[in-house]
């Protein structure tokens, strides 16, 4: 059975797509996220192989990244054991005559190395010490001599492999012109992106580690990278621009102190009759939820118990 694994990182979430294709059948395996799905299909009619793995692709939403590698890799499947022939016996041949010259170097190191020591061992009358010592010589000399070709031959040839394979990543990479967005584009994308995921992944996979939004996953939506950044939180998903950068950072600390508050204590930490809701940091800070006091002032909305930085009186119908 012909079997090829594809995969996809995008960022905390990887999507994974293994086929195996036999002469009746195509085994499919996909993973992304909670999501994982496996098939059967039959290959019982003259068709193309991509048109019967494409149904599944379709209902489960892979990826478009991931369609193109699989579609390729499809395309040249028929003949891919007769390639993969040609270069199993290519590689083989080689590796015989590599192989040969090592085992012929080491012999004639070790053969030599035992003549001299017996030769000496002879003469001086003192065997088998110069057999042993000549021994040890002609093996180490041939261990190193090995060595040093393999290291010659195989390096250069490992190290053109591994740049043909970043070249042809760099390739595969599609290349986005930059454009210029509002955040109210940016919203939409984001929620397009989200509502194409598939069920138990998350729109935070779009979220850098200092809260910056990844657009190379929203670019094929957006038709670029914009030009500047933007920032999401990842417990609200509110979305900010460069100067606010500052405030996601700190409302995902909030938010997490405020549902573990709630948690525990089955109540808002706010104060009874405060009509802005605002979130109390003194009852945060003095239960350990939070380490320092933030600077912004956070609210706690009607919607999940989530927080804003915007005063309830002016938030916009």
């Amino acid at each position: 059975m012909m079997k090829r694994t594809f995969s996809k990182n995008y960022g905390r979430v990887t999507e994974d797509l293994e086929l195996g294709l036999e002469e009746h059948m195509i085994l499919v395996h996909y993973k992304k996220g909670e999501l994982e799905k496996s098939a059967c299909i039959l290959r019982n009619e003259k068709k193309h192989l991509n048109e019967y793995v494409e149904p599944f692709l379709e209902e489960y939403n892979v990826s478009e990244e991931l369609k193109g590698d699989v579609a390729e890799f499809l395309k040249d499947a028929g003949n891919l054991n007769g390639k993969q022939w040609g270069e199993f016996t290519d590689f083989l041949m080689k590796a015989l005559s590599l192989h040969m010259v090592f085992a012929v170097t080491l012999g004639v190191s070790i053969f030599a190395g035992y003549k001299a020591g017996a030769y000496l061992d002879g003469s001086l009358t003192v065997y088998p010490l110069f057999t042993l010592i000549g021994l040890a010589v002609g093996l180490a000399f041939g261990g190193y001599t090995v060595y040093a070709m393999a290291i010659k031959y195989f390096k250069p040839a490992s190290s053109l492999l591994n740049r043909e394979k970043v070249k042809k990543e760099k390739e595969s990479q599609p290349s986005w012109p930059e454009i210029e967005v509002s955040l109210d584009e940016v919203r939409k994308a984001v929620r397009k992106f989200s509502d194409s995921l598939p069920k138990g992944v998350y729109r935070t996979i779009l979220v850098k580690e200092d809260n910056r939004i990844d657009f190379t996953q929203l670019a094929h939506i957006l038709g670029g990278v914009p030009s500047k950044n933007f920032y999401m939180s990842r417990e609200t998903y509110d979305l900010f621009e460069e100067d606010e950068k500052h405030i996601p950072v700190q409302m995902d600390l909030v938010q997490k102190a405020v549902d573990q508050y709630v948690k525990d204590k089955r109540q808002y930490p706010m104060l009874q009759f405060d009509p802005s809701k605002r979130v109390n940091y003194y009852q945060l800070l003095q239960d350990h939820y939070l380490k320092v006091q933030p600077e912004i002032q956070f609210y706690i909305t009607d919607v999940d118990g989530l927080v804003t930085h915007i005063r309830p009186a002016e938030k916009r119908a």
